[in-house]
């Protein structure tokens, strides 16, 4: 059995949510989204306009992140450092919601990324280990 294919898939996964959501984050203002959307945005920014910078930041980082996704997706040998930054990157991002003022079930679901390139990752460093021996 191989990891690649599920690595793969997890990075293509990744890299579509990525461009997703920052896509539409970064079309903040710029009246091509429906209001509904846009409305969302605004309320999950408490209609401040630092914190709806602050997310539409976010959303051009999101863009980044999807990019890189879907190059490594096609560079697999290469993504090794990148899978365990992934990894590192999803465990802070669980651990800023599991304070006091997140309620469940967000901190499980914000785990779930995290928990996915654990595992993916740990695979791959058991099937890798394996193979050189």
């Amino acid at each position: 059995m191989t990891i690649k294919p599920i690595a793969k898939l997890l990075y293509g996964f990744s890299g579509a949510s990525f461009l997703l959501v920052g896509g539409i984050v970064s079309l903040l203002r710029t009246g091509l989204l429906p209001d509904a959307v846009t409305n969302i945005i605004v309320k999950f920014g408490d209609g401040n306009p630092n914190a709806l910078h602050i997310i539409q930041e976010f959303g051009a980082l999101m863009i980044f992140a999807g990019l890189i996704s879907f190059w490594f997706t096609r560079h697999y040998e290469q993504s090794k450092a990148f899978h365990w930054s992934m990894t590192i990157f999803w465990a802070f991002i669980a651990l800023a919601h599991f304070g006091a003022t997140h309620r469940l079930p967000g901190p499980i679901i914000n785990s779930v990324p995290f928990v996915l390139f654990a595992i993916v990752g740990l695979g791959r460093w058991r099937l890798e280990r394996l193979d050189h021996r």
